[in-house]
């Protein structure tokens, strides 16, 4: 080992010295400000998992009463479980409303699919050719093709062929579109 070799290792052992006091000056200085921010990581850490865990339980449980209202309508104590999850709660008044558009009413103020559903089967339950017409137009909505396959019904039925022609190519799904050029082939409507 030369004497060059000597000084440049002395020199990066003196220089990591040096970091190594001045880290443990920084560590007693600020020591205290270092362990509150560990006991708050350690804090957050626990009360993230502790918040997921009751979401996850709540979550379970209003699914348990879901299943049992599916079973048994009648059970009222399950009903008031499900009430704590409004999304799963539309999603049983639509799963269970027969038609009634006063349940379907109360389903629809909600944004997601399940109101966007219940606009629709709102709307074709009136047979109210606006409000289909406008169900039909909106970007979002689920069951457009099967709007626009009501409208050509309904303008068949009010002899308005050309109306429902121009509504037949507005069709995407072709299956339906099938089923839309047989209504207009046939001129079956009910």
């Amino acid at each position: 080992m030369d004497v060059k070799e000597l000084k440049e290792e002395i020199k990066e052992e003196e220089t990591f010295l040096l970091k190594l006091f001045q880290l443990e000056k920084f560590v007693k200085k600020y020591k205290n400000y270092l362990i509150a921010l560990a006991v708050l990581i350690v804090l957050g850490v626990i009360g993230y998992q502790v918040n997921n865990y009751l979401k996850t339980q709540q979550l379970i449980k209003t699914n348990t009463a879901y299943n049992k209202l599916l079973k048994n309508p009648n059970d009222k104590e399950a009903l008031k479980v499900l009430k704590e999850n409004p999304k799963l709660f539309n999603l049983f008044l639509l799963h269970t409303s027969n038609n009634d558009i006063k349940k379907l009413e109360i389903v629809a103020k909600e944004n997601g699919v399940v109101g966007n559903i219940a606009k629709y089967q709102i709307a074709v339950l009136k047979g109210d050719k606006e409000a289909i017409r406008n169900y039909s137009m909106t970007i979002n909505s689920v069951y457009k093709d099967l709007a626009l396959l009501n409208l050509i019904r309904l303008e068949v039925q009010n002899n308005n062929h050309k109306k429902a022609q121009e509504l037949l190519v507005q069709i995407k799904d072709p299956d339906i579109a099938k089923f839309a050029q047989g209504i207009l082939h046939y001129g079956i409507v009910k």
